[in-house]
Parts: structure tokens; C-alpha cells; sequence
């Protein structure tokens, strides 16, 4: 089956963040293959096939990086980049989040350009650095507005193949910052404690609880509808000596802080005058991933419903892409093969029979979209 055989392929090509290029020119000489034109836009691998309607263009997209295995020893099945097939599950690293994505979308793109004109524009985008800062969608989008692209559309629409194993489809996600505290403090004897007038270890120890009373405050402030309230969550704290009874004289720490569309940058804000009032400079380790969100009565999704009655609509408590496109007026949602519960896991795998579906799922919303 030349899908899952592309599936293999795919598995095989170890594509770290930062490291997706070779990935690329496979996925790139696979669809040449059949008069496809990919080409790279800043990092990226974009086909666009002109349909019959120029007013409109679906946009799917993929993401090609894949996170680190981990102990390879630790995993069974021939490990973490053999895409073995066991009763009917392909297991490595990327399997589900999310390869079976990207090779759906390529049987997808195939499948179009041999059944004659699309009915709309189509953008296939195999995109970088998502599991770090999704600098690859985030430059698609900026390349969509400064091409024009953007104002030449009446309307656009996205699928994001990411793993909802073909149950749920999602329509929002959540944002987040990854941010820097530091706090320059005094450096002193530990005998004499009172003679260190900025203490940088413990400042950032308050400073971590006035965020867990800030986190409650924001429990209070945004019941659980949707989205669950923000959060911001320690992640690694870094004070270092060079004698046990000499104090620190800096520390810095690390925090994940996840926001909701209706308060995004206002929470980042709000951390900003927190650490001010504590004396610690706050800056963002990469740059942020906005909230997502596509309205329920939205057309893509009044079309995916019609489609598959049976699934689910919910958003996202993690962040992805979706926010990118978001932010420039696109409607998009979440939906594809492999289970997001096994991604980033030690023996990851996907269900083949959902991988082998999706394609035809895709078309069908696609045109159902395309044709109204």
C-alpha cells in the first residue's frame, strides 16, 4: 500500500526540530514524482494547486518535526525509527504526531492533482519547528500577508493534521510563553543571612508564590467553560555557588505559562508586573504561540459535522499552530489520524486503519467546503 508505504518512509527520516530538511526534499521528490511542485518558503514545503474557484483556498497543514526519543534502548519494536508493523499498528517515533498527518495530506495532494482542476485554491504545507515555537507555520502565515494572499481570498479555511484519532474535531487551543525570570541578588556568607540585602533565591521562591496565588485568582476569574483558567507552571530553577556557604548571588528560572483567547497577552502582562514588583526581569525564551480559535458556526465546521456526524467538537487544552492562522482571519480546525495520548511517548505508534481513512475524509470535507 503505497500510503503506509510513505508512512515507513516518513518514520524513517529521524527530523528533529531544527533538523526537518532531509525529511523535506524526501516529501518533496515523493510528490515530483507525480508532477507536483513543491516548493520552500522559508523553511517550509508549500505545494499550491490552482482550483476552478480563485475566491477560495483550503489550507492543510502538516508539521515534520518530531521530538527526541529519548533512551533509544528503552524502546521495543526494532526502536524509534524502524516503523515496524505489528498487528496492524506502525510503531516510532513520530507515528502519530504526527507523520500520519503529513502522509495523509501527500496521498491527499496526489489524489487531487490526478482527478483534473481542483474546485478551489489548495495550499499543502509541510511545516517546521512546531514542537518548539512553530516558527514554520508562523512564517506561512506572515508569507500568506505579504504575498497578498490574504486579500486576493474571500474566504479561507484550514485543516491541521494533527492526531484526534478521526473522533474529535478541534477548533481552539490555548497560547503559551515560555519565559526567562532572573534576579540579580547579593552574594553573601550563609552565617550572616540578614547581611544580604537582595536575597536572588529566595525573591524567586516568592516570586513563585505570588504566580500559584495569581494562578487561583485566575481559576476564580475564568470558570471552566471551554478552556480551562491560564496557568503558569515552574519549569527549572538555576542558582548556582561555588561553596555551600556562599549564597547566590543570581537565580534564574524558567516558567510555561498558558493562556486562553479571551486573556492571552493580558496574562503575560500581568506576570510582567508581578516580577517587577519582586525585583526580576522577565523575557520570552522563544517567540510566543497565540491562542487559536474558530468560531462553532463556523463553515468549515458546519461542513465537518455534516460529513462525520459522529465526531466531536472540542478544543485543546495544549497549544498548536491553528493561532497563527487564526490571527490572520483564517477558519481552522484540528483533525486527524493517530492518538494524541501516545504522542511524545516511548514506543509511540498509530492505528493504520485510521491512516488509511483519512485521506478520503479530507477530500470529502474539502470539496463539500469548496462547492457551497
Amino acid at each position: 500500500m503505497p500510503l503506509i508505504e510513505t508512512l515507513q518512509d516518513l518514520v524513517h527520516i529521524p527530523s528533529l526540530s531544527g533538523k526537518e530538511r532531509i525529511v523535506l526534499n524526501y516529501i518533496q521528490q515523493n510528490l515530483r514524482a507525480v508532477n507536483l511542485d513543491p516548493f520552500f518558503q522559508d523553511g517550509n514545503l508549500v505545494v499550491h494547486l490552482a482550483g476552478k474557484n480563485r475566491n477560495k483556498a483550503f489550507i492543510f497543514n502538516s508539521h515534520v518535526d518530531v521530538v527526541d526519543p529519548g533512551d533509544e534502548s528503552r524502546w521495543t519494536h526494532n526502536g524509534p525509527w524502524s516503523a515496524t508493523i505489528e498487528k496492524n499498528q506502525m510503531f516510532g517515533r513520530g507515528t502519530s504526531d504526527m507523520k500520519a498527518g503529513v502522509a495523509a495530506s501527500m496521498e491527499l495532494a496526489k489524489q487531487l492533482t490526478q482527478s483534473g482542476t481542483p474546485l478551489c485554491d489548495v495550499f499543502f504545507t509541510y511545516v517546521v519547528q512546531e514542537e518548539t515555537d512553530g516558527a514554520g507555520t508562523r512564517a506561512f502565515a506572515d508569507w500568506l500577508q505579504f504575498t497578498g494572499q490574504t486579500g486576493r481570498y474571500d474566504e479561507m479555511a484550514a485543516i491541521f493534521t494533527e492526531p484526534t484519532s478521526l473522533i474529535n474535531i478541534e477548533h481552539g487551543h490555548r497560547g503559551n510563553y515560555f519565559i526567562r525570570a532572573q534576579i540579580q541578588g547579593d552574594a553573601g556568607h550563609a552565617s550572616r543571612p540578614k547581611n544580604i540585602k537582595t536575597h536572588a533565591i529566595n525573591a524567586m521562591v516568592d516570586f513563585m508564590r505570588d504566580l500559584e496565588v495569581q494562578s487561583r485568582k485566575w481559576e476564580e476569574q475564568f470558570p471552566t467553560n471551554e478552556f480551562i483558567a491560564p496557568t503558569i507552571t515552574p519549569t527549572a530553577i538555576e542558582a548556582s555557588t561555588g561553596s555551600p556557604n556562599k549564597v547566590s548571588d543570581l537565580c534564574i528560572a524558567t516558567f510555561d505559562l498558558r493562556t486562553i483567547p479571551q486573556w492571552d497577552e493580558q496574562a503575560y502582562e500581568q506576570i510582567g508586573e508581578i516580577a517587577k514588583q519582586r525585583g526580576i526581569d522577565i523575557s520570552l525564551i522563544v517567540p510566543n504561540s497565540p491562542t487559536g480559535y474558530t468560531k462553532k458556526d463556523a463553515r468549515i465546521i458546519r461542513v465537518f459535522q455534516r460529513e462525520m456526524p459522529n465526531t466531536i467538537l472540542t478544543v485543546s487544552q495544549a497549544s498548536a499552530d491553528l493561532g497563527f492562522l487564526s490571527r490572520i482571519g483564517v477558519d481552522g480546525v484540528i483533525f486527524g489520524p493517530g492518538d494524541i495520548e501516545k504522542a511524545h511517548i516511548i514506543d509511540e505508534s498509530v492505528d493504520l486503519n485510521q491512516v488509511l481513512k483519512t485521506p478520503e475524509i479530507y477530500k470529502k470535507v474539502y470539496e463539500e467546503w469548496a462547492k457551497e
